[in-house]
C-alpha cells in the first residue's frame, strides 16, 4: 500500500510539473529502451550515485521502476525521488529513445 501511495504522490507532482491531464506508471518489463536510452539511463544513474555516495546498480533499478508516461501523448519521465536525501526531480527521455507496452500495444 505504501508503494501505491508513493506512486500516487509522484503522479500528482508530475501532473502539476508538466501541466498534464494524467501520468501513467510504466512497469519496467513493459519498457523498451534503445541503446541511446539505455546509455542515458546508465550514465544518469552513475552520475547521481557518485554524487550521493550510493551504489549505481541499486539506483539504476530504482530509476527503471519510476518511469511515467505523461498524458496526453507526452514524453516518458523518470522520477528521481529520494526523500531521505531530500532529492526530487524529473528527467524527460526523448521519444527517439523508447517505446513501451500499453494496453497490449506498443506506444511510440
Amino acid at each position: 500500500m505504501k508503494q501505491a501511495n508513493a506512486k500516487s504522490v509522484i503522479i500528482e507532482k508530475i501532473k502539476s510539473e508538466y501541466n498534464a491531464t494524467g501520468a501513467i506508471h510504466i512497469d519496467s518489463e513493459d519498457i523498451k529502451l534503445n541503446k541511446d536510452g539505455k546509455d542515458a539511463l546508465f550514465k544518469s544513474a552513475k552520475t547521481l550515485a557518485e554524487k550521493l555516495g550510493l551504489h549505481r546498480h541499486s539506483l539504476q533499478k530504482h530509476l527503471y521502476n519510476n518511469i511515467y508516461y505523461i498524458e496526453p501523448a507526452g514524453p516518458l519521465v523518470v522520477a528521481i525521488s529520494l526523500p531521505e536525501k531530500k532529492i526530487e526531480m524529473f528527467a524527460q527521455m526523448p521519444q527517439s529513445m523508447w517505446s513501451f507496452k500499453l494496453n497490449d500495444r506498443f506506444v511510440n
